[in-house]
């Protein structure tokens, strides 16, 4: 019988069944003797069916007496033909049916009536010969294994990733955890199971099968001159001790916890995944977009909150939302043609297009030469037709745009009068920033963003004042006289729906200002965002209170805006060092 694949098990003692009596003034010694050694040296064996004991009714009922809980086990098949049962006693007839009755009708047969063979290589030897040295402390097995939360374990010690692989693999190809964690009851330190516990961490579960012991109680095999109060201190400190340093247990023991188990309520479904069935599937289900806390505004009487348009997938901005609610409206109304025309300063010409790609449509464009070049790149590339126009101003380009696209029979969508894209935000984007702090415990205060067809800022306005009225204020960004912001611009050039609502302030910011906050923003947050998004983090700045919670509105990421930031650096070249 090959003892290759054997493993050993950890099982309750509950579980298992002994056939026979036992010699009291053996097991009286072999108590003591196990007490003394504060380990069970070697694994029992049982019948992997029926929970028969077939070797170790001693060890079994031993550890029952000191008060432990599970015991190991190295199970084999007892219908195998390579394992016999024998008598102690000449003249007596012992089968393994009846063994198996003996145990499971609680008539036990008298000691040493049984003798295990097993055949190994044509030579039969006695059953013990399989039982694995194990050394499991008895403060594990007196353990009940509990679940601890993965990010309250501490550990003292490094891992070698490729042992742990081989632990993560046969956890993930058998969806099953077979590998405890031992744990320091006081400081929750790992002190055995390194491996496991970084094959669960990578496994992403939430909570990890755990024994709690008192450290003091047991003996940790560890590097010389290691000691048990260095551990801990390791642990606690942060200070990671090389691999394999210390290890309390003698040998490999297994249990059986289903990987799903340790991952709690996982949600499978396609939508939770973000699994999507097409582009326009992506858009929608991605929202609502984040709202992240911005610690390095934050104070603690303040609380300032980012609503992150740049995670919408098409142009990275907030005019995703708008680009699609006006085309879907078209639709509806009977009035969507498959070439559009539209006025931009790229973001909502990158959403028009990546719609319209979708959908069969065509695109032509009208960009402002005040626009970075890089624009028309991402533009042609998406396949739209771009038209330069000598203007500083989208807006001013409205007039030649609704003229061209009469004549040419193409449809002017008109980002800057209609009603879809105010629709769009007070549908979705306001009522996404109220859920979400609603989810938190917290109410707005106020509300600072910028100001270009005034679509988001005038519907986010709307909600919050007619839900809470001058409780939230609503602050409104635009560009200082005579300066350039992509994306946002001052409110005497004309915008639509500002005048359904009300601004408790409006904010005027340099371009400097804007790219400085954005900056300053991607160096304390890490996040990268636009100009227009800086402009809102430096109006902010102007009049942040003490108290409160600010919802600032970042409209999209910065990497359109490289040579803004480049033509800063060139200009400031000492503030290109972080």
């Amino acid at each position: 019988m090959s003892t290759k694949n054997l493993q050993t098990h950890l099982v309750e003692l509950e579980q298992l069944h002994p056939h026979e009596e036992v010699d009291l003034n053996h097991l009286k010694e072999l108590i003591q003797q196990i007490a003394s050694d504060g380990v069970l040296k070697y694994a029992i064996v049982a019948d992997c069916k029926t929970n028969v004991i077939l070797d170790g009714e001693h060890r079994y009922t031993a550890l029952k007496n000191l008060g432990c809980k599970r015991i190991p086990v190295v199970y084999v098949d007892y219908n195998s033909p390579n394992i016999e049962v024998q008598a102690w006693r000449e003249n007596y007839r012992l089968t393994k049916r009846d063994v198996i009755e003996a145990a499971l009708s609680g008539k036990r047969l008298p000691p040493k009536t049984s003798r295990h063979m097993v055949r190994n290589s044509d030579v039969l030897v006695h059953i013990s010969t399989i039982e694995q040295k194990v050394d499991v402390p008895l403060e594990v097995l007196k353990s009940e294994l509990t679940y601890v939360p993965l990010e309250t374990v501490k550990t003292a010690m490094q891992v070698d990733l490729k042992d742990t692989l081989q632990v993560y693999a046969r956890f993930l190809k058998t969806e099953t955890v077979d590998t405890p964690l031992v744990l320091d009851r006081k400081t929750k330190v790992l002190l055995d199971g390194y491996e496991a516990f970084q094959a669960l961490e990578l496994l992403s579960v939430r909570i990890v099968p755990a024994f709690k012991v008192d450290i003091n109680k047991v003996e940790v095999k560890a590097a010389e001159g290691l000691t048990k109060e260095a551990i801990i201190k390791a642990a606690i400190e942060g200070v990671k001790l090389p691999p394999k340093s210390f290890t309390i247990m003698g040998g490999e023991v297994r249990i059986s916890i289903p990987l799903k188990k340790l991952r709690g309520t996982e949600r499978h479904d396609v939508k939770t995944l973000r699994v999507y069935s097409g582009s326009l599937e992506l858009l929608l289900g991605g929202w609502p977009t984040p709202l992240v806390k911005l610690n390095s505004l934050s104070t603690n009487g303040r609380s300032v909150w980012a609503k992150l348009e740049g995670y919408n997938p098409f142009s990275n901005s907030v005019k995703d939302r708008i680009a699609w609610y006006m085309i879907k409206e078209a639709m509806e109304k009977g009035e969507f043609k498959h070439i559009l025309y539209e006025a931009t300063s790229t973001n909502t010409g990158i959403a028009l297009t990546s719609v319209a790609n979708i959908l069969g449509a065509k695109v032509k464009l009208y960009i402002p030469m005040t626009v970075q070049r890089t624009s028309d790149i991402y533009l042609k590339v998406l396949g739209a037709k771009v038209v330069r126009l000598p203007i500083s101003l989208t807006v001013e380009a409205i007039s030649q745009v609704d003229a061209e696209a009469k004549a040419h029979g193409a449809a002017h969508l008109n980002q800057f009068e209609n009603d879809a894209n105010f629709k769009a935000h007070l549908k979705h984007t306001a009522r996404e920033i109220d859920q979400q702090l609603t989810s938190l415990g917290l109410k707005p205060t106020c509300v600072v963003g910028g100001l270009g067809t005034s679509g988001h800022m005038s519907a986010i306005s709307l909600y919050f004042k007619t839900k809470y009225g001058d409780e939230v204020k609503i602050v409104g960004v635009q560009p200082a006289k005579n300066e350039v912001i992509p994306g946002i611009r001052r409110i005497e050039t004309g915008m639509k729906w500002i005048q359904w609502t009300t601004f408790d302030q409006i904010v005027d910011v340099t371009q400097r200002e804007a790219i400085e906050a954005a900056i300053n923003i991607a160096r304390k947050e890490g996040l990268l965002v636009g100009l227009s998004s800086g402009a809102v983090v430096h109006a902010f700045q102007k009049i942040a209170q003490e108290k409160g919670v600010y919802v600032l509105i970042f409209p999209d990421s910065g990497y359109k805006y490289a040579e803004q930031f480049e033509k800063y650096f060139e200009n400031e070249p000492s503030n290109g060092q972080n």
